[in-house]
């Protein structure tokens, strides 16, 4: 029998929300660890791209969290994190699609300008590295705490009187949402374990703002209902 490897990056929400959802499916794998600058030579060799999380399965090698996701599904279908109805399939893509490409993105910018900012040489090392990277300004941060403001603002009106994003079960809408929004205010540290140093790093004033304290309970309902263990590095 082949084993299932995931090497996923610690910190990463892209990573989480994949190690969340073969933790709720219960399907055990082996966890390779990613670091930044160090091992993208080696990812990109293997899938043509220098991101993270990568799943290894046999000779199937998926380098894309939802592709991950939509194997999962298919090869553990139960407990299923994707409703029936084809219009509630469409709304879960539709929260993934804004958690994935809008908070995840955004949030990366604002982590970006918090590290540069940070009076520690690792961490204005890292910050420059993750600048460089993905290209940086203080403008695009200024646009990035609006647009997430804009989207915090959505997700608080469209949990208001609800359990979950979409229906009345846990989905993968759930599971990436609750995961993006660790970028802007850390699980706690009974759910997802972070030095203290780390965790100032994942704490933005939008995470802070009690306008938002709705969502980041919610989010943390989520990993004391559904994550099933708690995160270690």
């Amino acid at each position: 029998m082949s084993t299932t490897k995931l090497i996923t990056m610690y910190g990463s929400p892209w990573s989480e929300r994949v190690r969340w959802a073969f933790a709720f499916k219960k399907l055990p794998y082996e966890k390779q660890n990613y670091e930044a600058g160090v091992d993208e030579a080696a990812v990109k060799k293997l899938t043509g791209q220098a991101m993270v999380p990568v799943l290894i399965s046999g000779d199937k090698v998926i380098p894309d969290s939802s592709a991950i996701l939509d194997w999962l599904e298919e090869t553990r279908p139960e407990p299923a994190l994707l409703p029936r109805s084809a219009k509630e399939r469409a709304m879960v893509t539709l929260w993934e699609e804004v958690a994935l490409n809008a908070l995840g993105p955004h949030g990366r910018v604002m982590i970006t300008g918090r590290l540069l900012r940070i009076d520690d040489p690792e961490a204005q090392k890292s910050g420059k590295y993750f600048a460089e990277k993905y290209g940086y300004s203080a403008f695009e941060e200024a646009q990035s705490r609006l647009t997430v403001a804009r989207i915090l603002t959505s997700l608080k009106e469209t949990l208001s009187g609800r359990q979950y994003l979409v229906g009345d079960t846990f989905t993968r809408a759930d599971v990436t949402t609750a995961a993006m929004l660790m970028l802007f205010k850390a699980a706690p540290q009974e759910f997802f374990v972070f030095t203290p140093e780390l965790r100032f790093v994942y704490l933005d004033q939008l995470g802070e703002d009690p306008t938002f304290a709705e969502v980041f309970a919610w989010r943390d309902r989520m990993y004391k209902d559904h994550r099933g263990e708690v995160v270690r590095e």
